[in-house]
């Protein structure tokens, strides 16, 4: 990620900060700020990187290439983890939800719905396939079980449940992420 130290709305400081808070994306730091204490603030607050502008476009991309690099070479099992649709952030491995910066407590089926359709987003899920996706176990006849899980993660996550920003339902079809 290259963030600029002068960004309208939130300064780059700042949003390094926030995303600090649920990643270790690299993050390459932009500035016209040259002294050293901007320098120093910049890779406390959490930049991999510090650039003085300007600078040279193909050292930036060298720097870039250098920083993905060394991301592979350690791993990525974090972001790997991280589930980000619109407002909402998934973390697997922390088995958590967040909404707006709010945990959201869901059980451990609700999770691993959501955590099913996030990982696919715009595939279509049909009941069945959910089912047997999260309970692992064959369907079977029609119930409602999927259904009131739908119902309370819906619930949980949004704001007008009847009209769902994140879980949709495909008449006829089933259920999706987008």
């Amino acid at each position: 990620m290259i963030l600029d130290v002068m960004m309208p709305r939130m300064d780059g400081i700042r949003a390094c900060l926030k995303i600090r808070e649920i990643s270790n994306t690299p993050i390459i730091m932009l500035s016209a700020k040259e002294e050293d204490i901007d320098k120093i603030n910049g890779l406390t607050t959490g930049a991999d990187d510090y650039m003085i502008k300007p600078f040279n476009p193909l050292e930036l991309l060298a720097r870039v290439k250098a920083q993905l690099r060394r991301q592979s070479l350690i791993g990525n099992e974090e972001f790997n983890s991280l589930i980000l649709i619109k407002d909402l952030v998934i973390d697997k491995s922390k088995h958590s939800v967040k909404l707006k910066g709010n945990e959201i407590s869901l059980t451990p089926l609700e999770f691993a719905i959501l955590v099913l359709l996030a990982s696919h987003p715009g595939q279509v899920f049909s009941s069945e396939q959910i089912y047997e996706n999260v309970w692992k176990m064959p369907y079977g006849f029609s119930d409602n079980t999927v259904m009131v899980h739908i119902r309370n993660l819906r619930e949980k996550l949004e704001e007008f449940p009847r009209e769902p920003q994140y879980i949709k339902t495909v008449w006829g079809v089933g259920y999706k992420i987008e």
